[in-house]
């Protein structure tokens, strides 16, 4: 019989932490006045944070036909990620940042975020950060992941996510707009923000799958 605490990091299960780490920005945006600018930041920094954890896990991978570490196709990894999300980056800055507060008539307000700021904001970076470090040490070291994990399933150059920012970044502006239009300013965002939520969520479970825990079972048997 399989454990039980086989399905369960130290944080809870993988996808009950990221489902709970999604609703974060919408929590934000209702309660802490989070701007369009701190909604889409969030997900970039997150999105770099997995970016650079999964290069790790291709770093250290020791499964496959060679045996590790692999440093070029981490570092080729790590350097397309970084420039792909630093082209959506300058997007966020320029259409999202200062293109929306202008409208909003907070034209710099978007930069309490950008360098940390604001408390709220940093906090959640901090713990986001540190709730993924742990589950790597936790499931890649402790558990043996990186044994069974193969470098080449660790990431790829192209993922859900980055069809996500793409979607996001480009149709969420008009989206804001829209609703904002029609609704006012913050009914607009909080719209916009739980509708990306739910998009978010449901791609993040389906994207996720369960190979950290089928590599778990295979380790236990």
């Amino acid at each position: 019989m399989e454990s039980p605490t086989l399905f369960f990091s130290p944080l809870g299960t993988s996808k009950l932490l990221q489902f709970v780490m999604n609703l974060v920005p919408l929590l934000g945006v209702i309660f802490m006045d989070w701007s369009v600018f701190a909604l889409m930041y969030v997900f970039w920094l997150e999105t770099l944070g997995l970016s650079f954890f999964n290069g790790l896990k291709i770093f250290f991978a020791q499964g496959g036909e060679t045996s590790g570490p692999h440093f070029s196709r981490a570092l080729v990894y790590i350097l397309f990620r970084g420039f792909v999300l630093g082209f959506y980056m300058i997007f966020i800055l320029v259409f999202v940042g200062v293109m929306i507060g202008s409208k909003q008539g907070e034209a710099y307000e978007w930069v309490s975020y950008l360098v940390f700021i604001d408390p709220s904001f940093r906090l959640t970076i901090l713990v986001f950060f540190l709730a993924k470090f742990i589950e790597f040490i936790y499931f890649y070291f402790i558990k043996n992941e990186r044994k069974m994990a193969k470098p080449e399933d660790q990431g790829s150059l192209f993922d859900l996510r980055l069809i996500i920012i793409h979607v996001v970044l480009v149709g969420g502006v008009f989206a804001y707009n829209y609703f904002s239009l029609w609704l006012g300013n913050r009914i607009g965002l909080i719209t916009f923000a739980l509708v990306f939520v739910i998009v978010k969520s449901i791609v993040d479970y389906f994207a996720n799958g369960d190979y950290n825990f089928k590599v778990l079972r295979k380790n236990e048997n």
